[in-house]
């Protein structure tokens, strides 16, 4: 992200939710203690047990006077913690503790707890202020979808993710690019500007991170430019599935200029929004970092910089 971040005093106080589901065998309690202790940081924990336990844990910790929160569990968790800080000074701190963890890698932060957490250990720590997604008064960080993403979402299963890690989705992926059917897409765009056509997806971005290796579905999205990114995959043959992968990389021109009789253009449209309205034929499941909880119709908008995220720095940035 290119603007500068904003740089605060060590934290007196913070909050740690964690959800144990994923734990990876970590003693993270101990490591916690040890981090906060060396550093001078008070600090509690609470644990979620089911979905919408990270949001009201999150709620009952801002009751407390706390500097920062803590989260550690996977996209989901994150999301549902974020969305208690939306709009608040207080900054959020993630602990890659997931199987995609796609939040923590747009932020470029460690994959190592105890990194993580030296963060907070110097005089002085730094924040950045990102874009949130709403759909309707849900908030997302990540991105929402309907067609072939729900279906990936409800396949990769969590014994599959404990056993294949990563490449659940990538084989709930090819599984689906044979079993999705088309649907008809209406999108009205930034209040105006409608679009119809059929396809088997549509994604609506905050942050460009797939989280696979280090493609990411545009160069271009920003988790902080104050937009959303449309991307409406039409067919899902192997055109389809080389036009979305060229612009992952950033590779759209080079294939379409060394593949010429490849006509790929009208695959995967990509549009910049502030606000979006999906409507579909047939009506659509929509999965929202992660979770299936919505159908079609649904209006989409961004928040600009409404969320302070604990972002890594250079010591020299301080000065």
């Amino acid at each position: 992200m290119p603007d500068p971040p904003t740089f605060r005093s060590r934290p007196r106080r913070v909050h740690v939710i964690i959800n144990p589901a994923p734990l990876k065998r970590l003693p993270l309690l101990s490591i916690l203690n040890d981090a906060f202790r060396a550093a001078g940081i008070a600090w509690d924990v609470s644990l979620t047990h089911a979905t919408g336990d990270g949001l009201r844990l999150a709620r009952e910790a801002l009751t407390r006077e706390i500097d920062a929160m803590i989260v550690y569990g996977g996209d989901g968790t994150v999301m549902e913690v974020a969305s208690a800080l939306v709009g608040l000074e207080v900054p959020l701190l993630i602990l890659a503790g997931g199987t995609g963890n796609l939040v923590a890698a747009e932020m470029r932060l460690p994959s190592q707890v105890e990194k993580c957490l030296d963060l907070l250990e110097g005089e002085k720590f730094a924040t950045r202020s990102i874009d949130v997604g709403m759909m309707g008064e849900t908030p997302f960080l990540l991105r929402l979808g309907c067609g072939i993403e729900v279906g990936v979402v409800q396949d990769a299963t969590r014994e599959l993710k404990n056993q294949w890690g990563k490449w659940a989705y990538v084989f709930a992926g090819i599984k689906q690019l044979q079993e999705t059917p088309e649907a008809d897409y209406r999108l009205t765009m930034d209040g105006g500007r409608v679009v119809e056509a059929t396809g088997v997806a549509c994604v609506v971005a905050n942050v460009g991170t797939v989280g696979v290796g280090k493609l990411t579905l545009a160069p271009s999205v920003a988790a902080n430019d104050g937009q959303l990114d449309v991307f409406l995959l039409k067919k899902a043959n192997i055109e389809g599935i080389l036009q979305l992968a060229s612009k992952m990389v950033g590779l759209d021109k080079f294939v379409e200029e060394t593949v010429p009789r490849l006509d790929v253009s009208s695959q995967v449209t990509h549009w910049s929004v502030e606000s979006v309205k999906i409507e579909t034929e047939p009506v659509l499941d929509i999965q929202v970092d992660g979770d299936v909880i919505a159908e079609t119709p649904q209006a989409i908008r961004i928040l600009p910089r409404s969320l302070e995220v604990i972002v890594p720095f250079h010591s020299r940035d301080a000065n």
